[in-house]
């Protein structure tokens, strides 16, 4: 298969946003004055996959879902609190988070240099995704961004992927190749849309990720579950 088009998601696939994540609301929780503790964070992380599949499904805005969330946590815990402030402040650290994929720089320097032409697919706010490629520096093997925040559309939908193929000059299905992390957002919105895909899942227990597959109905063409595994792919 000759795939000229990769289209790549950011949030861990070319960045650590676990990592990010977890850091920025520690950050967050020191500045508002509130104690940070596992238990609280897990409570988080299920809110908000629960908003970003709301999200996902187009029944709230990213707007809408991301100024809900820190309210909606704390009303779990008692407390009455401006959830556009507490998304403020999140997202000025979360902005400055750069923790990177190993090897990300490799790969994509290599895939430049081979002649493939790169792109960004990703759910976010646009202001803190384009910094955080920017600070990264991964920002420099892009042709284009394509933030569902900027188009307002989100994937998995038709509309964010038809936006996309109208957008790259010569694009053709049949030469493009997703990678992203997120069964239920790349690797749906992939097959919806006609385009190969790669899932890039750092799980590696056949089971856990052959039950994920089961669960979403889905088959991605390949598989990894390094980076780095990409270039030896696209080459066979």
């Amino acid at each position: 298969m000759g795939y000229r088009i990769l289209l790549f998601d950011v949030d861990n696939t070319l960045l650590d946003f676990d990592a990010n994540e977890e850091e920025s609301f520690r950050s967050m929780m020191a500045e508002m004055g509130e104690n940070w503790t596992e238990e609280i964070y897990d409570t988080y992380k299920k809110i908000n996959s629960g908003i970003w599949k709301q999200i996902e499904k187009k029944e709230i805005t990213v707007e809408e879902g991301v100024n809900r969330r820190f309210s909606d946590l704390m009303f779990r815990y008692g407390k009455t609190v401006d959830g556009r402030l507490w998304e403020k402040t999140y997202r000025k650290y979360l902005n400055q988070g750069i923790q990177e994929i190993p090897g990300v720089h490799q790969v994509l320097r290599e895939l430049k240099e081979k002649g493939y032409e790169l792109y960004v697919i990703t759910n976010g706010v646009e202001q803190t995704q384009v910094s955080r490629l920017s600070r990264s520096g991964l920002d420099q093997y892009f042709r284009q961004l394509f933030i569902s925040g900027r188009i307002k559309a989100g994937k998995p939908s038709r509309e964010f992927f038809d936006y996309v193929k109208s957008h790259i000059p010569g694009f053709t299905t049949r030469e493009s190749l997703v990678i992203g992390d997120s069964l239920s957002s790349d690797i749906k919105g992939a097959a919806d849309a006609g385009i190969d895909a790669c899932w890039f899942i750092r799980e590696s227990d056949r089971e856990v990720r052959e039950a994920m597959l089961r669960e979403s109905g889905l088959t991605p063409r390949y598989i990894i579950d390094e980076l780095t595994e990409l270039p030896q792919i696209l080459e066979h």
